[in-house]
C-alpha cells in the first residue's frame, strides 16, 4: 500500500456505555449501515472481516489495540480531514479505564514519532496540524472523545481525573 502525508491524529469515542465492550465487528456493522466502505482491495489485505470500518485503531476497556483500516488507507471518521488523518476509536463515551488512557498515550506518542505530526493540541488556527479530538474539528456537532484533547495534551497525557472510569487506589 502506498504512503500518505499524515499531520493530524482524531480521536474519538465510540459512544456507547462506559466500560462495555464493543468490539472492531460491532463499530464496522454501525459504519456499514452508514454507508462506509472500504477500498476492495485494502480490505483484502488487511483486516478483510472489516468491510466498513472508519477507524485506524479501537481502544478498549482493557488497554488493548485492535486495528481497524491500515495506517496506509484513508479512513472514513472524520470528514474533510480523512486523506492526512488517523482515526483511533475509545471504546466508551467519556469516561475511560486507566488501561484505555495508558493505550491512548502509547498511541499517540507513537504514531506522533512514527508520522512526525507535532505533539500540539491541533485546532483550526494551525490548520489542523497535531492531535485533536472529533468534536474540534470545524463543522462537527458532537461531543466526542467525551473530552477536552487539548487538556489532555496540557495535562501530559495523563489521564483527565473527571474522565476516569474507576476511582483511584
Amino acid at each position: 500500500m502506498a504512503t500518505r502525508q499524515i499531520d493530524l491524529i482524531v480521536i474519538h469515542c465510540s459512544a456507547t456505555p462506559n466500560g462495555r465492550w464493543t468490539s472492531t465487528l460491532d463499530i464496522d456493522h454501525w459504519h456499514a449501515e452508514r454507508g462506509f466502505r472500504r477500498q476492495s482491495g485494502a480490505a483484502a489485505h488487511y483486516n478483510p472481516d472489516l468491510k466498513s470500518i472508519g477507524y485506524h485503531w479501537v481502544l478498549y476497556p482493557n488497554g488493548a489495540r485492535a486495528t481497524g483500516r491500515h495506517a496506509s488507507e484513508v479512513g472514513a471518521h472524520a470528514r474533510g480531514v480523512n486523506a492526512r488523518s488517523l482515526g483511533i476509536c475509545l471504546v466508551g463515551t467519556d469516561r475511560y479505564t486507566y488501561a484505555q488512557w495508558g493505550a491512548l498515550l502509547d498511541q499517540v506518542r507513537h504514531l506522533c514519532a512514527t508520522h512526525h505530526v507535532p505533539l500540539q493540541h491541533a485546532d483550526a488556527r494551525n490548520g489542523y496540524v497535531g492531535v485533536c479530538g472529533h468534536r474540534d474539528l470545524a463543522g462537527v456537532a458532537k461531543t466526542c472523545p467525551g473530552f477536552e484533547v487539548a487538556d489532555w495534551l496540557d495535562q501530559d497525557l495523563l489521564p483527565l481525573a473527571d474522565h476516569l472510569l474507576e476511582t483511584p487506589r
